[in-house]
């Protein structure tokens, strides 16, 4: 129990030095607490700014659809486990129902080119929105695009943007994660600058080719299919290093429009990536979705959710 209000469902992850949990408040209604406990190992006054800062990004994108919304931060809560009192802060997120897509391609694999479509046009509007707020998100990968009860896209985890509004999209502070992370920041030297608008770029090409394909590319064999070596310096969603032959057969097998905005998205020269407003504009991307096809989306997750619920995933 939290502070008599919420009683604690599920356990749904961690990330730096926080952990969420599925709540239920004193109405029944479900959300997500981002808890971070108030001992020797956390800076009280770090954590207090990250959740804080969290809460204030999110709640100036609250109008988009597409974007997880934030309805507050206690900074003096108190958990009680196994009668046990433990002071925490923790922020209030809303509650996305069916979770990470990055679940749903870990357990069942890379998913197909027109459901792919539909989610990446969601998560491209959301992210030209925060881009036009002066934001850059600096930590896009498929574990922070979730997926709410109808299988529409929400952007969360704001925890490392930058506003980059005075400065012209540029910034100095290296953020992101590993395998998501543009090249230009993962070997930057301390105070070098980049753009931070293209780095979201390059880690969007990412989780676009990992949402398709269901592991990590080695971006120079997509350029070279000629090779079949393994790669022992990329890793996989699905905790593979298998970048053979197989895998860009099956890169090979996308359309051709889209094979070339992968590559574009990830190019090594962050100068050659196109823009968020220059990737809605793409033919691959140009199209209005029925409601039969968004049937078809549900239709297609519910199977994917009903065989990792099977499996006892």
């Amino acid at each position: 129990m939290i502070d008599d209000t919420f009683m604690l469902m599920n356990y749904i992850g961690k990330g730096g030095s926080s952990k969420v949990f599925l709540v239920k408040d004193c109405r029944g209604q479900k959300v997500v607490l981002k808890v971070i406990r108030k001992d020797k190992r956390y800076m009280r006054e770090d954590a207090e700014r990250m959740l804080f800062k969290e809460h204030s990004v999110l709640q100036k994108l609250q109008s988009h659809p597409n974007i997880i919304n934030s309805y507050g931060v206690k900074v003096d809560g108190i958990a009680i486990m196994e009668e046990e009192k433990e002071d925490i802060m923790y922020g209030i997120l809303e509650h996305a129902k069916h979770g990470s897509i990055a679940n749903f391609i870990r357990y069942t694999g890379g998913i197909e080119e027109d459901i792919a479509k539909f989610f990446m046009l969601q998560t491209c509007n959301a992210i030209e929105f925060i881009h036009q707020q002066g934001y850059a998100h600096l930590d896009i990968k498929l574990e922070n695009i979730l997926l709410d009860e109808f299988f529409n896209i929400k952007v969360a985890d704001m925890g490392a943007s930058i506003n980059v509004q005075e400065t012209l999209g540029w910034t100095d502070k290296r953020r992101g994660t590993k395998y998501y992370m543009a090249p230009e920041v993962a070997s930057k030297s301390p105070k070098a600058s980049y753009d931070a608008f293209k780095a979201d770029i390059f880690s969007l090409g990412i989780s676009l080719f990992v949402l398709l394909i269901g592991e990590f590319p080695n971006l120079g064999k997509l350029r070279d299919f000629s090779s079949t070596e393994g790669s022992e310096e990329s890793s996989s969603l699905l905790q593979r290093q298998d970048h053979n032959l197989g895998t860009l057969k099956r890169f090979k097998n996308l359309s051709p429009d889209l094979q070339t905005l992968i590559k574009s998205m990830t190019d090594a020269n962050p100068e050659n990536r196109p823009t968020i407003s220059e990737i809605l504009e793409n033919s691959w991307l140009c199209e209005v979705f029925s409601e039969k096809f968004r049937e078809e989306v549900h239709s297609e997750m519910n199977a994917r959710k009903e065989f990792m619920l099977d499996s006892s995933f």
